[in-house]
């Protein structure tokens, strides 16, 4: 089985929602070693956020020394948590990542054009939304955002992902969160931006490939992670296309992200799907912690 969690923005240190997680994925690891079975446990830091720099910014260091201090901080967790992961990775400075994510960027290009957009933009989520406020609870205003970006044709891969799910050949625990994904899909999906302006992004991310001055949507970037930390003798080949079980851990704020907007990136990109998706109740940074048991 491979295991992986959410990799939370590092704008600041651990909070108990991170150890949450942590904790669940950790347990499933275990559990799953102890039966004999080869398992691969994955975490790690998304450093290329716009929360980041903003944080830095407010805290008047250079974002890398943030970024580096708060994801050492992440990495430490391992200690007092006693975490058996196999794997850390961190999108701004792991060898591999940014190679991967414009693998996966050329290989989408017939999914990809170039778009005006103007929306309401939570910093919080990193994300577009059609009015306000942020329904995860971010208390800043939503940021009238006005910009040149690259769009992603998700509009295209509706009735699969129906399909897939419907199917469970893309399994989604518990069913209520399973439920919320399909509604959403079969609502109808809009293309979506996956780019952001260098400038807004004061340059920190991975740059567009052809077009420097856009930056690659932190959220494609990070999502990228699961498959670009896969850069051992055959680890790709191993966990992500021979494993026949590839398990995302998440909170329920951003099962949108890898429950629809992944599969479709991969479906796109010709390249294999995750098989399942454990959704539990904490919403994100400043949410509050509650109970979830999917069947697992």
């Amino acid at each position: 089985m491979y295991i992986t969690t959410t990799i939370p923005y590092v704008n600041a240190r651990p909070h108990l929602g991170h150890a949450l997680e942590l904790v669940q994925g950790d347990v499933l690891a275990r559990h799953h070693r102890r039966r004999g079975e080869p398992v691969r446990f994955q975490t790690g830091t998304d450093d290329n956020s716009l929360k980041n720099v903003l944080a830095a910014e407010a805290e008047g260091v250079p974002v890398r020394e943030l970024v580096d201090r708060n994801a050492a901080a992440f990495e430490e967790l391992r200690g007092p948590l006693d975490l058996s992961f196999d794997s850390f990775i961190r999108t701004s400075s792991h060898p591999g990542h940014r190679a991967g994510v414009e693998r996966i960027w050329r290989a989408v290009e017939h999914d990809l054009y170039p778009r005006h957009y103007e929306g309401l933009y939570c910093v919080g989520c990193e994300q577009f939304y059609a009015e306000g406020p942020c329904p995860e609870g971010h208390g800043e205003p939503l940021q009238r955002v006005s910009e040149e970006n690259w769009f992603f044709r998700l509009s295209r891969y509706q009735d699969v992902l129906s399909d897939l799910i419907r199917g469970r050949r893309l399994r989604i625990e518990p069913v209520a969160r399973r439920n919320e994904v399909l509604a959403f899909v079969e609502s109808g999906l809009a293309d979506i931006s996956v780019s952001r302006s260098a400038a807004r992004a004061r340059g920190w991310g991975i740059p567009v490939p052809g077009d420097p001055a856009q930056v690659v949507y932190v959220w494609w970037d990070a999502l990228a992670n699961y498959i670009t930390a896969l850069d051992g003798d055959g680890d790709y080949e191993r966990w992500w296309v021979a494993e026949p079980r590839k398990v995302h851990l998440m909170g329920k704020g951003v099962i949108r992200f890898h429950a629809v907007y992944w599969p479709a990136m991969l479906l796109s990109a010709g390249l294999p799907l995750p098989t399942e998706i454990f959704v539990h109740d904490r919403r994100g940074s400043g949410g509050t912690v509650r109970r979830s048991v999917p069947t697992w």
